[in-house]
């Protein structure tokens, strides 16, 4: 059973609309969200990300423990 999120508040940053920018990249989106993780906080699986898009992470203080499907998939354990 797949852990439920906890202790997580996210905040929208930017987006932008890939489509103009990338040919066959219509109706995609790159957002950039800031996460804040409680001590004890779990992202649970409230999304996934498909072998081609992978997350882009920066951990700005302390540590981060990652577990995805996706990323061993993508050979990025």
């Amino acid at each position: 059973m797949a852990p439920e999120t906890k202790g997580v508040t996210v905040e929208l940053l930017a987006t932008v609309d890939l489509g103009p920018e990338i040919e066959g990249m219509a109706g995609r989106q790159l957002r950039m969200r800031m996460l804040t993780i409680e001590p004890g906080g779990v992202f649970g699986p409230i999304h996934d990300h498909k072998a081609d898009r992978a997350p882009s992470i920066y951990c700005k203080e302390r540590s981060l423990t990652i577990e995805m499907e996706s990323l061993r998939t993508m050979g990025r354990e």
